[in-house]
C-alpha cells in the first residue's frame, strides 16, 4: 500500500473478503462513467484485492489488529 493511502480504509476493504471486493469490482467497472470517487475506489478495491490474494495471512492478521484496536 503506498503512502497517501488510508491504511484505515484499505483494511476495511479487506475485511469485506474476496467475493465481496470481485463483486464491487465487477459492479464499477460496468459502469461506463466512472467519477473521481469511484476510480479511488475502485483503485482501493483492486489493492485489497491483490493483497488478499498474494499475502492471506498478513492482511488476516492486520485486520484482526484493526478490528482489535476499535
Amino acid at each position: 500500500m503506498s503512502a497517501g493511502r488510508s491504511v484505515e480504509r484499505d483494511v476495511k476493504t479487506m475485511a469485506m473478503g474476496l467475493d465481496a471486493i470481485e463483486a464491487s469490482i465487477a459492479l464499477i467497472e460496468g459502469n461506463t462513467k466512472i467519477q473521481k470517487a469511484l476510480k479511488n475506489r475502485l483503485s482501493r478495491l483492486r489493492v485489497a484485492k491483490a493483497a488478499l490474494i498474494n499475502d492471506p495471512k498478513n492482511s488476516a492478521d492486520l485486520i484482526k489488529r484493526y478490528k482489535g484496536n476499535k
